[in-house]
């Protein structure tokens, strides 16, 4: 409990005061003028998440600080859906070490500590995990209700979280199976879930000013997704088996669950070797708490390999986990000695040290891009040509030109506009223009490398900044 609440405290008292991402200034922006064509925030808008840190802001002025606030609050809510589902099969002191070890999971609290709705819709998706858990239970059929309607705010954070409505699948088959749920009702509260979902989408209708025009936007940003910059396996041009070896080696298991810190990776090691020894079954299978944190695995396993940017690990945390929630499941019913205890306690303590200091490095180190920013404004008559960086550089409201280029031939007639301004590129544009096929002639010259930890952001954690001499 200390160690939960030194955590806690650790984070409220590091708000991560940076926006150094262009979904981190969509979020941010979005708080001054909801608007989806201006991406503040981008599609869907994640309303309830908007609408959190609008209710933040009335006590931290900052906007990316109000989001990371709410993101820390509601973080800490899922303690206790955590612990309920794993006092289903383990006592309450084993339910409380598990509950511990994902709270203080270094990785997931770094993406918490940011301004993007990851961190609440992790919160939103351990409550509506529990909530099939609890409806399958009981009898009533007021229960149903609850799942339904946690769903919908889980979607209205983060649509990313879709196939966890596999969930809801799952509890209806359950409640047919044992006959207290007829086809007819498993209709009605399928229609019940969509006029949930209703509540936010048609509030984003409204806002759009018609349907038509959210459809608009709806398949630009889904065609953008899956076939230009989304990352997806349809995107990307790695093969499948290396997409598997990075989805599952580097993304799952080096940045989710070990933090890219040796300590935690062989404490982890360890407890994977305790379960993996001789011993009595754990039958955790047989409950629902341990289907259903398989079923959702793998549902969102699958569409995190696929349908999501392999190159941002954070994209991978439900599956990371729900993959340590299970394991420790397994740990404790194996094998419910003290020792166990003991070790779990040292995996918490260690976690709670490694997460409060990235917590405590991400607010006070500036990131590679708000370097750069600082570094150019300092400079006399400069034009700045970048990839995604410039998002940040307009929401810092740098008073220096500085344009988004795609293409080398746009470049080259554009960069001939500035006669007398020292032109500069980062290396974001000249990796897009070797991507194209392109190298780029003319002369560049290294100027300075801007550096951050790679854990915060995995894709700008590092930019070169060139000078361009035709």
């Amino acid at each position: 409990m200390l160690a939960i609440l030194y955590v806690f405290m650790t984070q409220l008292g590091n708000l991560n005061p940076f926006v150094s991402s262009w979904d981190q200034v969509d979020f941010s922006l979005a708080l001054h003028r909801f608007d989806l064509r201006a991406m503040q925030p981008h599609f869907p808008g994640y309303p309830y998440f908007i609408l959190g840190g609008l209710l933040t802001e009335k006590f931290i002025q900052n906007p990316g600080q109000a989001l990371v606030a709410f993101n820390v609050l509601v973080y800490a809510s899922s303690i206790v859906p955590v612990y309920l589902l794993a006092s289903r099969v383990l006592s309450k002191e084993s339910s409380l070490l598990v509950a511990g070890i994902i709270y203080t999971a270094s990785y997931p609290l770094i993406i918490v500590n940011q301004p993007m709705s990851e961190g609440a819709a992790l919160a939103a998706f351990w409550w509506f995990f529990w909530s099939v858990a609890a409806a399958e239970s009981k009898a009533s059929g007021k229960w149903l209700l609850l799942p339904l309607f946690l769903f919908s705010v889980l979607l209205g954070i983060r649509l990313s979280y879709i196939p966890m409505g596999i969930g809801l699948i799952y509890l209806f088959y359950k409640k047919w199976t044992k006959q207290e749920l007829t086809m007819p009702g498993i209709i009605k509260y399928a229609v019940i879930a969509g006029l949930f979902q209703l509540i936010w989408v048609g509030g984003l209708i409204m806002t759009e000013g018609s349907l038509s025009n959210f459809l608009e936007l709806a398949f630009g940003f889904t065609g953008g997704h899956f076939q230009e910059w989304g990352g997806t396996s349809v995107s990307n041009e790695l093969s499948f088996f290396a997409r598997l070896k990075a989805f599952l080696f580097t993304n799952i298991l080096w940045w989710g669950i070990f933090s890219r810190t040796t300590v935690l990776m062989v404490l982890y090691i360890v407890i994977g070797i305790i379960i993996l020894l001789p011993s009595r079954k754990s039958g955790i299978f047989k409950e629902s708490s341990g289907q259903l944190s398989l079923l959702l695995m793998l549902a969102y396993g699958g569409w995190a390999l696929f349908a999501q940017n392999i190159d941002k690990p954070r994209h991978i945390l439900p599956v990371a986990l729900l993959f340590v929630f299970v394991c420790m499941l397994v740990f404790f019913k194996k094998r419910p000695e003290k020792f166990t205890r003991y070790l779990a306690l040292a995996l918490i303590i260690a976690q709670a040290i490694v997460s409060s200091s990235y917590v405590q490095e991400q607010a006070e180190s500036s990131p590679a891009v708000y370097q750069l920013a600082n570094y150019l404004e300092e400079q006399p008559d400069v034009v700045l040509y970048t990839w995604e960086e410039t998002r940040v550089l307009q929401f810092l409201g740098m008073p220096y030109p500085h344009k988004r280029i795609y293409t080398y031939k746009i470049f080259l007639h554009d960069q001939g506009l500035y006669e007398g301004k020292t032109i500069y590129v980062t290396n974001s544009v000249i990796d897009g223009f070797r991507s194209q096929g392109v190298e780029p002639g003319g002369k560049l010259e290294e100027v300075r490398t801007f550096s951050s930890n790679e854990i915060f952001d995995p894709v700008y954690h590092e930019i070169v900044l060139y000078k361009w001499t035709p």
